[in-house]
């Protein structure tokens, strides 16, 4: 298993490496009114990638706060009828156990 993951690992550096030195080539760059020259392709095409990863990682963690905090008003309310049960459970138990002890 080792093995395998050693071999994915070096095959993805590989193909990063030969990505970035097909697409060396210098590209002007315009960006909010900025423009920038000279910058390597690759540099543009990394970047883009980090800011869709940031921008999926935030969104997905947004999502999760929103579920856990759910979670939790749905653990509030289980404890709660848990409770209710429970009382009525024992009041059941107590009522059985007076019917008991008044028929003997």
């Amino acid at each position: 298993m080792k093995e395998i993951k050693v071999f994915v690992t070096v095959a993805i550096i590989l193909t990063i490496v030969w990505v970035f030195t097909q697409n060396a080539a210098p590209v002007e760059l315009k960006l909010m009114g900025a423009v920038y020259t000279d910058i390597p392709l690759y540099v543009v095409i990394l970047g883009s990638v980090i800011l869709g990863i940031l921008g999926g990682f935030s969104i997905t963690i947004g999502q999760n706060i929103k579920l856990r905090k759910g979670l939790r008003l749905i653990d509030r309310e289980r404890e709660k009828l848990q409770g209710e049960v429970d009382k009525r459970r024992q009041a059941v138990l107590d009522e059985d156990g007076e019917l008991e002890s008044n028929n003997t």
